[in-house]
């Protein structure tokens, strides 16, 4: 759960946008892949896992915002 256990820094997001999500998010957590993918050696000792969030659609406008800023390199 989001609030238990700080692991964002070891996180590396397939999408951008989605380190907005997990940030704006008041509940998230992870689970297992089964795929598993060959890797290259720089990423061992990482592991696939599905990310689910639950976003308040309040939320929604600092999303944009933050997304805009993304795209242009704030």
């Amino acid at each position: 759960m989001k609030g238990d256990v700080d692991f964002r820094d070891s996180i590396i997001y397939v999408k951008p946008e989605d380190e907005i999500f997990q940030e704006l998010s008041s509940l998230s957590f992870t689970f297992a892949l089964r795929a598993v993918r060959p890797s290259p050696s720089e990423m061992k000792n990482y592991k696939e896992k599905g990310l689910v969030m639950v976003i308040d659609a309040s939320e929604v406008s600092k999303f944009r915002e933050k997304l805009k800023c993304l795209l242009a390199e704030c």
